[in-house]
Protein backbone atom coordinates (compact mmCIF):
# COMPACT_ATOMS: atom_id res chain seq x y z
CA UNK A 1 0.00 0.00 0.00
CA UNK A 2 2.17 3.00 -1.45
CA UNK A 3 -0.77 5.85 -0.52
CA UNK A 4 -3.49 6.17 2.68
CA UNK A 5 -4.91 9.57 2.99
CA UNK A 6 -7.45 10.30 6.35
CA UNK A 7 -9.50 12.61 4.57
CA UNK A 8 -11.90 13.06 7.75
CA UNK A 9 -12.80 12.24 10.72
CA UNK A 10 -16.10 12.59 12.93
CA UNK A 11 -17.05 11.79 15.99
CA UNK A 12 -21.26 12.15 16.64
CA UNK A 13 -23.16 12.05 19.90
CA UNK A 14 -26.88 11.55 19.51
CA UNK A 15 -28.61 13.04 22.52
CA UNK A 16 -32.14 12.01 23.76
CA UNK A 17 -33.20 15.79 23.69
CA UNK A 18 -32.08 18.94 22.92
CA UNK A 19 -28.98 20.27 23.68
CA UNK A 20 -28.83 24.43 24.92
CA UNK A 21 -27.12 25.05 21.84
CA UNK A 22 -26.81 29.15 22.81
CA UNK A 23 -25.20 28.47 25.93
CA UNK A 24 -22.62 25.81 24.60
CA UNK A 25 -22.25 28.65 21.54
CA UNK A 26 -21.17 31.00 24.59
CA UNK A 27 -19.05 28.39 26.41
CA UNK A 28 -16.81 27.89 23.15
CA UNK A 29 -16.05 31.15 22.33
CA UNK A 30 -14.61 31.41 26.04
CA UNK A 31 -12.20 29.00 24.54
CA UNK A 32 -11.42 30.27 21.38
CA UNK A 33 -13.59 28.95 18.83
CA UNK A 34 -15.06 31.39 16.06
CA UNK A 35 -18.82 30.68 16.72
CA UNK A 36 -22.23 31.27 15.17
CA UNK A 37 -24.21 33.77 16.08
CA UNK A 38 -26.85 32.94 18.78
CA UNK A 39 -30.34 35.49 19.25
CA UNK A 40 -33.20 35.06 22.01
CA UNK A 41 -36.33 35.21 20.71
CA UNK A 42 -39.93 35.02 21.84
CA UNK A 43 -40.40 31.55 20.25
CA UNK A 44 -36.81 30.82 21.21
CA UNK A 45 -33.13 30.84 20.22
CA UNK A 46 -32.37 31.32 16.58
CA UNK A 47 -28.65 30.24 15.43
CA UNK A 48 -27.23 32.01 12.19
CA UNK A 49 -25.27 29.15 11.47
CA UNK A 50 -21.02 30.34 10.23
CA UNK A 51 -21.08 27.27 7.92
CA UNK A 52 -23.69 25.18 6.13
CA UNK A 53 -24.68 22.74 7.07
CA UNK A 54 -25.54 23.61 10.74
CA UNK A 55 -21.75 24.27 11.67
CA UNK A 56 -21.90 26.35 15.66
CA UNK A 57 -18.24 26.55 15.73
CA UNK A 58 -14.71 25.83 14.48
CA UNK A 59 -11.20 26.20 15.26
CA UNK A 60 -7.91 25.49 13.35
CA UNK A 61 -8.95 22.13 11.17
CA UNK A 62 -12.10 21.64 13.60
CA UNK A 63 -15.61 22.10 12.73
CA UNK A 64 -18.43 21.55 15.63
CA UNK A 65 -21.93 21.23 13.79
CA UNK A 66 -25.75 20.70 15.51
CA UNK A 67 -28.50 18.97 13.95
CA UNK A 68 -31.66 19.84 15.76
CA UNK A 69 -34.15 17.37 13.93
CA UNK A 70 -31.38 14.74 14.73
CA UNK A 71 -30.06 16.45 17.68
CA UNK A 72 -26.79 15.00 17.10
CA UNK A 73 -24.04 16.54 17.52
CA UNK A 74 -20.58 16.58 15.54
CA UNK A 75 -17.34 16.99 15.62
CA UNK A 76 -15.14 17.04 12.88
CA UNK A 77 -11.29 17.35 11.27
CA UNK A 78 -8.72 15.22 9.45
CA UNK A 79 -6.31 15.43 12.20
CA UNK A 80 -6.45 12.95 15.14
CA UNK A 81 -5.12 15.41 17.10
CA UNK A 82 -7.10 18.51 16.50
CA UNK A 83 -10.44 16.72 17.02
CA UNK A 84 -9.51 14.35 20.28
CA UNK A 85 -8.34 18.13 21.47
CA UNK A 86 -11.59 19.51 20.46
CA UNK A 87 -13.57 16.64 21.86
CA UNK A 88 -11.85 16.96 25.43
CA UNK A 89 -13.08 20.75 25.31
CA UNK A 90 -16.47 20.04 24.13
CA UNK A 91 -17.11 16.96 26.93
CA UNK A 92 -15.93 19.50 29.58
CA UNK A 93 -18.19 22.37 28.08
CA UNK A 94 -21.21 19.62 28.35
CA UNK A 95 -20.02 18.86 31.97
CA UNK A 96 -20.47 22.83 32.73
CA UNK A 97 -23.90 22.36 31.77
CA UNK A 98 -24.78 19.26 33.70
CA UNK A 99 -25.29 17.46 30.66
CA UNK A 100 -24.04 13.37 31.06
CA UNK A 101 -22.75 12.51 27.10
CA UNK A 102 -22.61 8.60 28.72
CA UNK A 103 -26.52 8.84 29.26
CA UNK A 104 -27.13 10.20 25.27
CA UNK A 105 -28.82 8.07 23.15
CA UNK A 106 -25.58 7.24 21.07
CA UNK A 107 -22.77 8.63 23.05
CA UNK A 108 -19.41 8.45 20.81
CA UNK A 109 -19.82 7.05 16.98
CA UNK A 110 -16.73 7.89 14.50
CA UNK A 111 -16.75 8.11 11.42
CA UNK A 112 -13.94 7.98 9.18
CA UNK A 113 -13.55 8.79 5.57
CA UNK A 114 -10.67 7.59 3.91
CA UNK A 115 -9.22 6.81 0.57
CA UNK A 116 -5.78 4.19 -0.79
CA UNK A 117 -4.00 2.62 -3.06
CA UNK A 118 -4.71 -1.03 -2.90
CA UNK A 119 -5.38 -4.36 -4.56
CA UNK A 120 -7.61 -6.54 -2.36
CA UNK A 121 -7.09 -9.86 -1.83
CA UNK A 122 -10.87 -10.35 -2.34
CA UNK A 123 -10.54 -8.61 -5.88
CA UNK A 124 -9.57 -12.06 -6.96
CA UNK A 125 -12.75 -13.80 -6.36
CA UNK A 126 -14.26 -14.33 -9.76
CA UNK A 127 -17.41 -15.90 -10.68
CA UNK A 128 -18.78 -17.88 -13.76
CA UNK A 129 -21.75 -16.23 -15.60
CA UNK A 130 -20.94 -16.18 -19.42
CA UNK A 131 -23.20 -18.42 -19.90
CA UNK A 132 -25.91 -16.38 -18.59
CA UNK A 133 -24.16 -12.45 -19.36
CA UNK A 134 -21.79 -13.78 -21.80
CA UNK A 135 -18.53 -12.47 -19.17
CA UNK A 136 -17.65 -13.02 -15.61
CA UNK A 137 -18.15 -11.29 -12.56
CA UNK A 138 -15.42 -9.89 -10.24
CA UNK A 139 -15.58 -8.82 -6.63
CA UNK A 140 -14.70 -4.94 -6.48
CA UNK A 141 -16.29 -4.25 -3.25
CA UNK A 142 -16.40 -5.63 0.22
CA UNK A 143 -17.55 -5.15 3.88
CA UNK A 144 -16.36 -5.91 7.69
CA UNK A 145 -18.61 -6.05 10.37
CA UNK A 146 -18.20 -6.61 14.31
CA UNK A 147 -19.33 -9.67 14.62
CA UNK A 148 -21.96 -10.76 17.40
CA UNK A 149 -22.68 -6.73 17.70
CA UNK A 150 -26.00 -5.44 16.59
CA UNK A 151 -26.07 -2.60 14.26
CA UNK A 152 -28.22 -0.28 16.15
CA UNK A 153 -25.88 -1.41 19.56
CA UNK A 154 -23.54 1.51 20.82
CA UNK A 155 -20.63 -1.14 20.51
CA UNK A 156 -20.29 -1.40 16.37
CA UNK A 157 -17.79 -1.74 13.89
CA UNK A 158 -18.12 -1.67 10.08
CA UNK A 159 -15.54 -1.14 7.96
CA UNK A 160 -16.74 -1.18 3.41
CA UNK A 161 -13.98 -0.91 0.72
CA UNK A 162 -15.21 0.53 -2.37
CA UNK A 163 -13.08 1.32 -5.98
CA UNK A 164 -13.33 4.90 -6.88
CA UNK A 165 -14.19 4.20 -10.73
CA UNK A 166 -13.37 7.11 -11.98
CA UNK A 167 -9.67 6.34 -11.60
CA UNK A 168 -9.88 2.37 -12.01
CA UNK A 169 -7.89 0.45 -14.40
CA UNK A 170 -8.35 -2.90 -15.45
CA UNK A 171 -5.53 -5.04 -14.78
CA UNK A 172 -3.72 -2.08 -12.50
CA UNK A 173 -1.55 -3.56 -9.47
CA UNK A 174 -3.36 -1.66 -7.30
CA UNK A 175 -6.64 0.82 -7.78
CA UNK A 176 -7.67 3.90 -5.64
CA UNK A 177 -10.36 2.71 -2.74
CA UNK A 178 -12.52 4.65 -0.75
CA UNK A 179 -12.76 3.45 2.71
CA UNK A 180 -15.60 4.29 5.32
CA UNK A 181 -15.44 3.23 8.83
CA UNK A 182 -18.42 3.91 11.41
CA UNK A 183 -17.65 2.79 15.43
CA UNK A 184 -18.79 2.93 18.53
CA UNK A 185 -17.21 2.20 21.65
CA UNK A 186 -16.36 3.18 25.08
CA UNK A 187 -14.73 6.53 25.01
CA UNK A 188 -11.02 5.13 25.77
CA UNK A 189 -11.23 2.64 23.02
CA UNK A 190 -12.35 5.57 20.75
CA UNK A 191 -10.01 7.88 21.63
CA UNK A 192 -7.58 5.25 21.15
CA UNK A 193 -8.40 3.81 17.61
CA UNK A 194 -8.39 8.08 16.28
CA UNK A 195 -5.19 8.57 18.11
CA UNK A 196 -3.86 5.56 15.75
CA UNK A 197 -6.26 5.42 13.01
CA UNK A 198 -3.75 5.45 10.37
CA UNK A 199 -1.79 2.50 11.90
CA UNK A 200 -4.86 1.03 12.66
CA UNK A 201 -5.76 1.52 9.28
CA UNK A 202 -2.73 -0.19 7.28
CA UNK A 203 -3.04 -2.99 9.54
CA UNK A 204 -6.99 -3.61 8.25
CA UNK A 205 -6.48 -2.95 4.95
CA UNK A 206 -3.37 -5.67 4.52
CA UNK A 207 -5.65 -8.35 6.30
CA UNK A 208 -8.25 -7.95 3.76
Amino acid sequence: MDMLSILQIRIVTVFMLNLDIPMLISKLAGRGYITARARQTLEGATISFIEPPNVIAGKGTVRVDYDFGRRALGIESPNPKEILTALDEIESCLKEMNVDIDKALIPREAIIIAEALLKPRFTDNRYDFKDLLGFDLRLMEGGLVSEGEEPTSNKWFNLNISPIWSSYKVGGKENLYRITIVYREERSKLINFIENIENILRKLLEGV
